[in-house]
C-alpha cells in the first residue's frame, strides 16, 4: 500500500506533465511557432495553409495553391506566410533557343 507522501508525489508529477503537453500545443506558453503548409487557397492579402488563414508578406509574390510555403504564428496566435519554398517560380515557363 503506498503512503500519502507517495500519492501526493504521484498527483504532483501528473499534474505537471499535464500542465507541459498543454504547453506544448499553446503558442501563447511556448511562444512563436513556424512550420511548413501546403497553400490551399489564395485570396487578395491572405493564403490559406493546411486550413489556417494566413496574412500574406509582400515578398510572397504570386502565390499560387500548391505552394509549399513558411508559415509562422505569434505568440498571440495571429499567423503570417513568409514565402514559398518550392524550387523555381511557378510564373515562369523556360524557354529553349534553336539553333541557328
Amino acid at each position: 500500500m503506498k503512503s500519502a507522501h507517495a500519492s501526493t508525489r504521484d498527483l504532483a508529477w501528473a499534474v505537471q506533465q499535464s500542465a507541459k503537453k498543454a504547453g506544448e500545443r499553446s503558442p501563447s506558453v511556448r511562444g512563436a511557432d513556424w512550420r511548413t503548409a501546403t497553400v490551399t487557397a489564395v485570396a487578395a492579402t491572405t493564403v490559406t495553409a493546411d486550413g489556417v488563414v494566413c496574412r500574406r508578406m509582400d515578398t510572397y509574390t504570386m502565390p499560387l495553391v500548391g505552394d509549399v510555403a513558411v508559415i509562422s504564428q505569434s505568440s498571440n496566435g495571429n499567423w503570417i506566410a513568409l514565402g514559398r519554398l518550392s524550387a523555381g517560380d511557378p510564373g515562369w515557363t523556360t524557354a529553349t533557343l534553336g539553333a541557328g
